[in-house]
């Protein structure tokens, strides 16, 4: 060959080399497209390039599916169509014309059918067809907003109604007011209400209305009290006695509309409040920024039951306060007239020693009286400086069967010689003569009535001013007295070790003095030492448990309010950080006026019972090799929550579980070692999924997961994320390594679902499907 031909070769050569070249170029080029295209479509979120004057450029398919459009419907959108807020998205495009890369920025976007969701919004400035740009991602965060602000409600409502709890001295005024600031707070709304209903239910008269309401309202006269009848909408919670929401007021057929001047009406709510079967107060917000749902209802409630508990307490104090009020004024016009008496019972005795100056008249006149106490069944007697009787009455005759005449005269040594009276007799008498008052309590052994408890009294009487005279001495049977004294002792004894026995404490509270007494056992249960506590109630407080500790003090309110009887359960926390669960039950005593005055209950330590019982539903629910929840709970558990899903129409998704050639496992590694394997997988699902799914075991390696509130995409990540996790870690047992697998079907709930037993058929297919595509997979049905 010449070398014009070999030069004409090579030329050829390297033009074909050159086109092969560029083939090869744009061959790797559409790869790399294709690679591109398949990571935009399967990446997790939604995924777009929109230019830097918000046109939408290209949307992933998730994207799409987030907000409801079509990837055909989207292109011709700008993100102003989309983007609720056009600040956040001015603020947006100005930091990405920067070249600032933005990250987890919190942005509401408004969906095809109008409603809105929250997303985690991020972007990064990129070069798209040769103009500036940005890759932006974003995940839908709703729920997770939702649960933050429900959160952020029940934190609000909690602390309003610790206020509330404290305002029960405050005037019912300030109470509702208040009250209204928080039911406006827990609903997120921009106004509120409080109207009264009277007794027959048929005028409703305004509370209060929010302080910013009253200035955007521009009636001039707003009435207070209304007709039921003549109401309109917002009348429907007493007339149809439940919770009314309207979320869009103007589309609503049958409103009256609302005077002129009035607040612009967007969204309304409220609902009945009841004290037993009648309607008390209507409760209302309003024009809240997202549609009124029944978790409004849920906080409107709370809040209200909460005020009409402190209002319902605050009402008892009172009539206590007004019982005790006529109480000291009837004791204060009975002191004022018993003072009365004993003046004219002063002036009287007066009277008397001025008419009758003479010694021996006055000695004669007080012997009359002999005649006037002659018939009392106390032994009365009058004795002179020299220790003589002057004076005994008949009592006398029949205990020493010795006759008046005998007696008077006589000196009481003789007379009551060898008695029990007679040992300190004399010393009493001549201290009685000195001035002093005397009281003796003593057995005295009579020669008639046998063995008597008597009770003495010594008292000095004078004639003249100043002049102690006589001493009368009367000694009054207290044996009967003295007996039930005994048999009461003794029946307290025995309460106290019956009492003790059971391990039961008794309490005593006076409600008028607000104190109450506790027995030893009390302070035993309560793990409280006496003087510990300013009050005995403080005590009490303070070791009830910070959960129970609201609900068991409205209950004892209700019952003083309503008059019933106090029975409950609760738990106290000791010093020591133990948790005790105390059962107490208690009764009213009520005085003539129906006002409760007294309260008397028992607690008993019902710890050892509680305990038992939460075990044994524990044991009854758990499968116990597993720890994992046995058949009949999961399917109790499935059952409720498949009941839930259907009525609020919200997503679930049911994974069956099967471990991979179980059997071969525990021929070649031994049933224990088996039982280890199913240890773990329990250990790794329950690490995997939430707290709020459903997991439980269901035959020997079977088992089965409910994922709640979980879409059918959401719950194949779940899956897969749980198999991967169970093939990579084999199990440590004996020194072994023992590698296992698991197979997967899913499926979720479907609308013609009426029961379980559909869902449960289709996860089991699919699970078959995944044994017989070769296992270790997840297969959806």
């Amino acid at each position: 060959m010449t070398l014009p031909d070999l030069k004409k070769e090579l030329e050829i050569a390297r033009t074909r080399l050159a086109k092969l070249e560029t083939e090869n170029e744009v061959a790797e080029c559409a790869m790399d497209m294709t690679l591109e295209k398949l990571i935009f479509e399967n990446i997790p979120g939604g995924m777009a390039v929109i230019g830097l004057d918000g046109s939408i450029l290209v949307p992933n398919s998730e994207a799409s599916q987030i907000i409801g459009y079509t990837t055909e419907e989207i292109v011709k959108l700008n993100a102003s169509s989309i983007i609720c807020n056009r600040q956040d998205l001015l603020t947006l495009l100005k930091q990405l014309k920067q070249g600032k890369i933005i990250s987890g920025y919190p942005l509401m976007l408004r969906c095809k059918d109008n409603s809105t969701i929250w997303t985690s919004f991020s972007a990064k400035p990129i070069e798209y067809g040769g103009s500036k740009a940005a890759l932006i991602t974003f995940t839908d965060i709703t729920k997770h907003k939702q649960a933050l602000k429900e959160l952020e409600l029940d934190e609000i409502r909690f602390e309003m109604l610790y206020t509330i709890s404290g305002m029960i001295h405050k005037p019912e005024k300030d109470i509702l007011n208040f009250a209204l600031d928080a039911i406006v707070k827990v609903t997120d709304s921009e106004f509120g209400y409080i109207f009264h209903l009277n007794e027959d239910e048929t005028e409703l008269s305004l509370h209060a209305w929010s302080t910013d309401a009253l200035r955007q309202c521009k009636i001039k006269s707003m009435p207070r009290v209304f007709k039921i009848e003549d109401t309109g909408l917002w009348g429907n919670a007493v007339r149809q006695r439940k919770p009314i929401i309207t979320n869009d007021y103007m589309a609503c057929p049958n409103k009256r509309g609302h005077p002129e001047g009035h607040v612009p009406i967007i969204r309304h709510m409220n609902i009945p409040v009841f004290e037993g079967k009648r309607i008390t107060f209507v409760a209302g917000v309003g024009n809240k920024d997202t549609e009124y749902t029944k978790e409004d209802i849920r906080q409107l409630d709370l809040v209200m039951d909460g005020t009409t508990s402190v209002l319902h307490r605050k009402r008892a104090i009172t009539a206590m306060e007004k019982a005790h009020d006529r109480l000291e004024e009837r004791v204060q016009d009975r002191t004022a007239k018993l003072q009365k008496a004993n003046e004219d019972f002063a002036r009287l005795t007066t009277k008397l020693i001025k008419q009758d100056k003479e010694r021996e008249l006055a000695k004669k006149t007080l012997i009359r009286y002999e005649r006037i106490i002659s018939s009392s069944p106390d032994l009365i007697s009058l004795i002179d400086q020299e220790h003589r009787f002057v004076m005994v009455n008949d009592a006398y005759e029949k205990a020493f069967g010795i006759k008046q005449e005998a007696i008077i005269g006589h000196s009481i040594h003789g007379i009551l010689e060898d008695t029990v009276l007679d040992e300190r007799l004399h010393k009493n008498v001549d201290k009685t003569f000195n001035g002093e008052v005397i009281k003796v309590e003593t057995w005295v052994n009579f020669p008639t009535l046998g063995k008597r408890f008597m009770a003495v009294f010594y008292h000095p009487v004078s004639i003249e001013e100043g002049i102690i005279e006589f001493v009368s001495i009367e000694a009054r049977d207290m044996t009967d007295l003295k007996t039930k004294e005994e048999a009461l002792r003794e029946a307290a004894e025995r309460l106290d070790l019956a009492t003790d026995a059971g391990n039961i404490g008794i309490w005593e509270w006076d409600l008028l003095d607000d104190d109450t007494i506790w027995d030893n056992k009390m302070h035993e249960l309560y793990k409280v030492t006496p003087g510990e506590f300013d009050s005995i109630y403080d005590a009490w407080r303070t070791r009830l448990h910070e959960e129970d500790l609201p609900e068991i003090e409205r209950e004892l309110a209700d019952c003083i309010a309503e008059k019933k009887r106090f029975d409950t359960e609760f738990r106290i926390v000791w010093p020591d950080g133990s948790v005790r669960f105390i059962r107490a039950a208690a009764s009213l005593r009520i005085n003539e006026d129906g006002v409760p005055f007294s309260m008397t209950g028992v607690n008993w330590d019902v710890t050892d019972r509680r305990t038992m019982e939460i075990e044994l539903r524990r044991l009854a629910s758990t499968d116990p090799l597993t720890g994992a929840s046995n058949r009949r709970h999961f399917m109790d558990r499935l059952q409720a929550e498949f009941e839930r899903c259907k009525r609020y129409s919200t997503p679930m998704v049911l994974l069956s579980i099967d471990i991979d050639h179980f059997k071969k496992i525990n021929d070649s590694f031994g049933h224990p070692d088996g039982d280890e394997v199913l240890k773990d997988l329990v250990q790794r699902c329950k690490a995997t999924l939430r707290t709020t799914d459903v997991f439980g075991r269901v035959g020997g390696e079977e088992f089965l997961a409910a994922l709640t509130q979980t879409s059918n995409i959401a719950g194949e990540r779940t899956a897969e994320r749980l198999r991967s996790i169970i093939e990579s870690n084999p199990v440590s047992v004996h020194g072994n390594q023992i590698p296992y697998t698991i197979s997967i079907g899913l499926t979720g709930i479907l609308d013609e679902d009426s029961s379980i037993e559909p869902l449960l058929k289709r996860a089991d297919e699919a699970l078959y499907k995944a044994k017989n595509n070769g296992r270790n997979r997840v297969e959806k049905h």
